[in-house]
């Protein structure tokens, strides 16, 4: 567990535990100004240090333990978190290459790898599409690059037929609408307006909503009024619904006063 400043975690800080009940290693370290501290804990998978050492039939309780614990700690996503606060992404795509046979510890560096400002980084995402395994965590880590990845995400979500990574790539082009005002994202947004699946269309009404553009709102009525006489009650349609009443009052708000 982990508490602290950084700008690479999205979750809120839990706060650590001084109650462990196995080998333990208590990290902190202090970035910048910020404050508090990061507070990180890092465990063996065991908590029973005898018994564990006595299954594995090590004669030496302490030294089991602690190559345990230095072996958790080589594993550990606190090297990651700490590499992309300095912004290193050469080290970043090393420890990725070196973890061909852990696609979770992949993941979470292509998830930091979207929060850096580097041409390497960017490249590496590009190159993770072709991985169907990584492909949704690479389409979003590109979201957060700006207005440079339009392009990528575009021609994308032109080509892949598979309909999760289709919602990513869509989610992606939807937090680049928070940053940037491009013309491309509204022309996108608008023809994903017909699409089936509900799900996609919300993601569309929720860039169309980002983007602040006005001439949404006559395509938005448009598609308010056939999800509200659409006798459906899935999730999917609700969610939807709310979007759409939600991107509207963002795109005139006295309509609703």
């Amino acid at each position: 567990t982990w508490t602290g400043p950084s700008k690479n975690r999205s979750t809120s800080p839990s706060p650590t535990s001084r109650l462990w009940t196995g080998p333990a290693c208590h990290l902190s370290y202090r970035y910048g100004d910020q404050s508090p501290n990061w507070n990180w804990d890092v465990r063996t998978s065991f908590e029973d240090t005898r018994a564990a050492a006595e299954s594995a039939g090590a004669s030496d309780t302490g030294n089991f333990a602690l190559n345990a614990l230095n072996d958790q700690l080589q594993q550990d996503d606190f090297l990651l978190y700490l590499v992309a606060e300095w912004e290193q992404a050469d080290r970043l795509l090393m420890l990725f290459q070196n973890s061909t046979d852990n696609i979770e510890r992949q993941t979470t560096i292509l998830q930091l790898l979207g929060t850096l400002s580097s041409d390497k980084a960017f490249e590496a995402l590009q190159e993770a599409l072709t991985n169907p395994t990584l492909a949704p965590t690479a389409l979003l880590a590109l979201g957060q690059q700006g207005e440079k990845a339009i392009p990528t995400l575009a021609s994308y979500l032109e080509s892949t037929t598979n309909p999760n990574h289709r919602l990513a790539a869509i989610q992606a082009l939807g937090a680049i609408a928070t940053q940037c005002k491009s013309p491309a994202l509204f022309a996108q947004f608008i023809n994903l307006l017909d699409a089936e699946d509900p799900k996609v269309q919300t993601e569309a009404v929720k860039g169309l909503g980002n983007l602040g553009d006005r001439r949404a709102i006559q395509p938005l009525k448009k598609l308010n009024l056939k999800a509200w006489t659409n006798s459906s009650s899935s999730p999917d349609m609700k969610a939807l619904r709310e979007m759409l009443s939600s991107s509207l009052w963002q795109l005139n708000p006295d309509a609703h006063t």
